[in-house]
This record gives structure tokens, sequence and C-alpha cells, in this order.
């Protein structure tokens, strides 16, 4: 096959055209916003390639308007804005989709920066390989970098050693999940994987775990993904994110989601579910077995231990999803 330099100097009328859409998901993040634009915008735009980027704002006052007005002015091809109502990432994600008709579709977040050559590489994988999702690496870019233990560098990144193309899966033995599926930095082709009216869950909207719910369905019905070294992401990670309060929320709706997913993909739904929480109980018994020489190992060591106790309840928890994007309002976290 030709590699990246050689589908370059073909004419677009020699390679696969690429009609590509960006799609990402904002909710009053301007700054953040405007610097993921700009840079989409310095992307090398590959020959026979489209580019369209949709901008689905989340919010209710339209914030990203003006943002969106702006990069669209600057840029080689369309920037478009569309309002996604109400406050709910599968919302947003699905008003994104419903916004273009493009056969290829990628998601980033607004808090990420593609990397040089992220285009290039995207589009060279999907003129190579066969697979119907794509994902790449993350690298987190973080404010309180003192902060971070290694249970919170593995949450915020996605980083393998593994050539262009390599399987990976979104369930499977451990060996086999060799990273986290996410839509941050994701690459589908549409007719394969985005057909259903609501690719994206809205039950899942608030607590996250909305794209996880949709690779499990997709590997169920027998879709491939891969993986594409080169199309890279840095995503800036707040001093917030590092908060071990927030993480523990976090870990525990990622426990409750993960849960959730995988079960409402199995063809046994409430068995699944109560074999993962059976699961989830002998993996307190051997939390609680190891927590002796955890406490040894110094203040990141125990954090981590706490987040993954958190992420076990999780996959225990009888309750609803635990709004960790959209945080319930005081009357109501006090009564759950």
């Amino acid at each position: 096959m030709a590699g990246a330099a050689g589908l370059n100097k073909m004419g677009a009328a020699e390679a696969e055209a690429i009609d590509l859409s960006i799609i990402l998901c904002t909710y009053r993040r301007e700054e953040l916003l405007g610097k993921a634009l700009a840079s989409i915008r310095a992307q090398a735009i590959p020959p026979g390639t489209r580019l369209t980027v949709v901008v689905a704002d989340n919010s209710d006052d339209g914030s990203a308007a003006s943002v969106v007005a702006a990069a669209d002015a600057a840029s080689p091809f369309e920037v478009r804005y569309v309002e996604a109502h109400p406050a709910n990432i599968s919302v947003a994600r699905n008003v994104g989709i419903r916004a273009t008709t493009s056969p290829f579709i990628a998601f980033i977040d607004d808090d990420e920066e593609l990397a040089p050559g992220w285009l290039e590489a995207v589009v060279t994988g999907l003129r190579q390989h066969p697979h119907d999702v794509f994902f790449g690496g993350v690298d987190p870019m973080f404010e309180t970098p003192d902060r971070v233990t290694p249970a919170i560098h593995t949450l915020f990144s996605r980083q393998i050693e593994a050539p262009s193309g390599q399987d990976v899966v979104a369930l499977g033995k451990r060996r086999e999940r060799v990273i986290t599926v996410a839509t941050c930095n994701s690459i589908f082709r549409r007719a394969t994987t985005l057909a259903d009216a609501e690719p994206f869950n809205p039950r899942f909207g608030h607590a996250g775990g909305e794209d996880l719910d949709l690779f499990c369905r997709l590997q169920a019905r027998g879709r491939g993904f891969g993986w594409l070294p080169d199309a890279r992401v840095s995503e800036f990670v707040p001093a917030s994110r590092c908060d071990p309060a927030y993480l523990r929320r976090r870990f525990f709706a990622g426990g409750q989601v993960y849960a959730e997913a995988v079960a409402g993909n199995s063809p046994s739904p409430v068995l699944t579910r109560w074999w993962l929480r059976a699961k989830a109980l002998v993996q307190l018994g051997l939390l609680a077995v190891r927590y002796p020489f955890v406490r040894r190992k110094g203040p990141a060591a125990q954090a981590d231990f706490r987040y993954r106790w958190a992420g076990v309840l999780g996959k225990l928890s009888l309750g609803s999803l635990y709004p960790v994007y959209r945080e319930a309002d005081p009357a109501k976290r006090a009564a759950s």
C-alpha cells in the first residue's frame, strides 16, 4: 500500500475521495474551543479530501456562536454552528451527526488540539485500513502536573506502542483491552456505525459512558476498531479535574456506566448486570486485602486506591447513573 507521502503525490482522481466532518461538542469553553478550531485550521489538507467542521453548542445561551463565526471567516473550509438542546452530551453528539451528511465523521473534544499531521494520518488510515472506527492517541496537558498520580494520568491519556491499523476492542479479556475506547479523537465510517436514529443514548448523557455504550453495541454487531498512532491530539486537563473529590465521583460514575453499557448490550442484560455485581464484590474483597500494603506506598498510591475503590462501588450500585458532568442540584445531592 502507498504510504502517506505517496498518497499526497496522487491526484485527487487517483486516490479515494474522503469527505470528512469533524464534530466538536462544546459547553461554555470558548477559549479552549477557539484553540481547538485553530489547530484544525493549521492542518494540511491532503489531495482528494473535503473537510467540514461542525460545532454543536450544548449551552442554553449560544456562547460558542461568535467563536464559530470567527473561525468560519478565517478557515478555508466550512465551520458550521448548530445548537444542541437540552444540555446533554449525547444530545449534542447526535445533533452534530444530523448536521452533516459526510460519510466519514471524526469527534474531538473542545479541550483538545490536533497535532500537526493529524488530518493526513486520518485520511491515510481511512484509505489503507478496513476498520469501521479508528482511535488516535491523546496526550494530556495537566494544569497542575504535581497532582497527577498514575491513575489520573491513565484516565486522561490514550497511548500505546502499536502500528497503524492495529486491532483494538471495547470489550474482551484484560490483555486485549490495550486502550480505553472513547469518542475523544475518534473517526467513524458513518454507514456502518452511526446509522441508528440516536447513536448516542441520552440516558448516559450526564454521567458519561455514552461512547462506551455505542462501542459495545458496535462490537456486538461485528464492527472493527483500529489504531492510528500518528493521529494524535493534546488535551488540556484543568486543576479541577485533578481534585480528589471530583475524581472519586468520576470513577464511581465510570463504574456505573461500564456495568450499564456492558449489561445493556449483552444477550441477557439482567443476568449480566448481576454477574458484574458479583464480580465487583470479589474485586472489593481483593482490594481490601491489598490496602495494608498500599498504605506503605505513600499518598499517591492511597489516592489511586480510593479511585479504584470508587469505581468498583459504581459497578455494585443499584442507583441511577451519577450526573458527574452535569451535577444534580444541591437538594438532590443531599437527598441521594
